[in-house]
Parts: C-alpha cells; sequence; structure tokens
C-alpha cells in the first residue's frame, strides 16, 4: 500500500470525449482530493476529428502524465491509445456496452449486428488495458464470463455520488403527505411501471409519489398514467437543476431505486443509491444482487421482490407507520457512505490498486 507522500507523486492524464457525466465527475474530484495531479483531455468533436485532436492534446501534454486513464464508455478511446502509448492505460469503465445497450435497451439481438459489435468493442477494450474499474462485483463475473477476461485485469471501483451536490440538508422540511420518490431514467430494469402501478394501489391510503425521470420509456409510463389515472401520482419529465433535484427528492420521505424483473438489476447499482445515503433518505429497492452487495436489508435499505407492484404498495403502506425504522435505515446508510463511498475514500483505493498492480507507477 502506498503512503500519502507516493499517492501525491502519481501524474494521471484522464481521456475522454466527455467529463461531465458523474462516473468521471465523481473519480477526478476524488483523485484531487488524494494528491494526485490530473491532467484533462476531452473533445466530442463530429466524426474522426474529436479521436485526432484528443491525439493531439496528449502528444502535447504527454511528459505530465505517468499513465493514462480512460473515462467512463470510453471503449474506443482505450483501444485507440494502446497504439498511441506505451504507458499504464486504466479504463474507468463502469459497466459493459454489452450489458448497457443490449440486455437493458435490447439496441439489437443477441446474435445481431449491434450485439457483435458490442461485444468486439469491450472484448478489446479490456485486453488493451492494463487494469479497468467496473461498478459492482456482479458486473466482473459477467465481464469474466461474458468476455473471458482475466479476472486479475478487472477490478470494481464503485460510483458513489458527489457529496458537493447531493447531502443531507436537514433544513429542508418533509411534505405534509407521506411522499416516495423515484427518481432516474426510464429504463427497461428501472420499473418506473412497477411505480406507478404500486401508486394506483395507494390511491387511498394518504401517501403520494414523485416520479422524477425522463429517457426511452417516457411514452410508455405516460400511456400507463394514462390509462391508470392514480391521482396520487407527480410526474416530473422535464431536466431539473441539480439544487431543484435535491429539494424534489430531500423533501420526499423515502427514495425508491430500482424495482423490475430484469437482468440488468443485478449487475449495476444505480446513482440514485448512493445520493439516497449521502442525503440521508430511507432506500426501498428490488432485492437485486448488484444493490446488494452494498446494502442490507433492514439495516441500511428496504428490499421487496423484483417486478411485484402490490409487494411494493403493502411495503411503502408498513413504513409510512413505522418513522423509527425509517431514520434508523437512513441514518445507518448515511453513516455507510461517510465511511466507505465518498469520493474521496473511493479514489484512494483506485491509486492504491493502480499503485499495487505496477509498483513503478
Amino acid at each position: 500500500m502506498q503512503s500519502d507522500a507516493e499517492n501525491r507523486r502519481m501524474k494521471i492524464c484522464y481521456i475522454n470525449f466527455k467529463l461531465d457525466n458523474p462516473r468521471d465527475q465523481i473519480t477526478l474530484r476524488g483523485l484531487r482530493e488524494n494528491g494526485a495531479s490530473v491532467v484533462e483531455i476531452a473533445d466530442d468533436a463530429p466524426g474522426l476529428k474529436k479521436y485526432l485532436r484528443i491525439a493531439q492534446a496528449y502528444r502535447a501534454r504527454r511528459r505530465e502524465c505517468d499513465l493514462i486513464m480512460i473515462g467512463y464508455a470510453g471503449g474506443v478511446l482505450t483501444i485507440l491509445f494502446r497504439f498511441l502509448t506505451r504507458k499504464k492505460i486504466v479504463y474507468n469503465a463502469l459497466s459493459t456496452f454489452y450489458d448497457s445497450m443490449i440486455i437493458s435497451r435490447f439496441d439489437g439481438s443477441l446474435f445481431s449486428l449491434s450485439s457483435v459489435r458490442y461485444y468486439l468493442l469491450d472484448w478489446l477494450a479490456f485486453r488493451c488495458a492494463s487494469l479497468s474499474f467496473v461498478e459492482c462485483q456482479a458486473q466482473k463475473d459477467l465481464a469474466v464470463r461474458v468476455f473471458h477476461i482475466n479476472p486479475d485485469k478487472l477490478s470494481v471501483h464503485m460510483v458513489g455520488a458527489d457529496d458537493t451536490e447531493f447531502y443531507f440538508d436537514p433544513s429542508v422540511p418533509k411534505l405534509s403527505e407521506f411522499t416516495a420518490v423515484f427518481r432516474g431514467m426510464f429504463l427497461p430494469e428501472a420499473g418506473a411501471d412497477i411505480v406507478v402501478r404500486a401508486a394506483k394501489e395507494l390511491e387511498h391510503e394518504d401517501i403520494a409519489i414523485r416520479i422524477i425521470g425522463r429517457g426511452l420509456l417516457k411514452r410508455e409510463v405516460e400511456d400507463l398514467i394514462s390509462e391508470l389515472k392514480p391521482a396520487n401520482l407527480e410526474l416530473l419529465a422535464e431536466r431539473l437543476s441539480v439544487e431543484d433535484l435535491r429539494q424534489k427528492m430531500q423533501e420526499c420521505h423515502l427514495s425508491l431505486g430500482q424495482l423490475a424483473d430484469h437482468p440488468r438489476v443485478h449487475t449495476t447499482i444505480p446513482h440514485k443509491a448512493f445520493e439516497s445515503m449521502a442525503m440521508k433518505l430511507p432506500y426501498l429497492t428490488g432485492e437485486n444482487k448488484g444493490v446488494m452487495e452494498i446494502l442490507e436489508d433492514d439495516k441500511t435499505c428496504f428490499t421487496v421482490p423484483p417486478g411485484d407492484y402490490r409487494a411494493l404498495a403493502r411495503t411503502i403502506i408498513e413504513l409510512k407507520s413505522r418513522v423509527d425504522k425509517l431514520e434508523r435505515v437512513a441514518g445507518n446508510a448515511f453513516q455507510l457512505y461517510q465511511r466507505e463511498y465518498t469520493p474521496k475514500i473511493l479514489a484512494k483505493k483506485i491509486i492504491e490498486e493502480i499503485a499495487d498492480s505496477d509498483p513503478k507507477v
């Protein structure tokens, strides 16, 4: 394990097409908080121009870094830089394209051209990197099994949350009516439809449901709301500022996680899990393999069977009357976040793993 003085000497060139996503922003902040020197290179120009400009930017600053770190979804860049440098390449992948595009979004059937393209991209990217970080052990197991990657070249690095944006603010008053909030993209694994159906079950229970989201299945979610017409449901489908989002979440009493019965839920941990922990907001999720790597039912979260909207409704009714339980579980999760999942703590583990995998860095 490296000392803090040794960590401060680590010089990283962090590269991606864009660096405004949570995975990269949280990692970048944490690296700097641990004293690492970080050079950022990003370009999302159309076509091949971005690759040329990224390569030129790296060439101009290559002497300022010891290693290359490629950011989230930068598989193509990982492959490209294997031909541009002899330096160590670390791929901060989060997940595989195959998992997020084929298993989640169904962008092509199992043996379609899209599926083959994503498979080859992942296969090459993981082999071109000296070390790759994925978001949970279940995601690592998937990559090892599907892409036959040496497990020593893959490491688990949790996403965490930016606690300068998502944090506990005791001055935010709770809504007068007990309200559960579902926040996230409308993807098949998210289970927004489960939340809408549960809202209908709760219509006469003095319980409100707030949905904040948009994305792939937005039309389907809106159609289901139009069909069921739950009077206790509020849909916020527009993009909110971070300040508004934090307010809209924290004034609720319960945060809802991924709830669908879908294979993707078992290989991912959503951002809102960490955000809810950081905001001291009790978290209710489907009992999914990925999120249960970090949370425990009735200690740091609450769980329901995936895809069961009636069980979800029953659990929300039960929790409404158990303020003591909500506060205890939320407090435990908040302490867990502070102890293990702040950007600085997570990035320290990254630095140690990089250094341990190559003592010369």
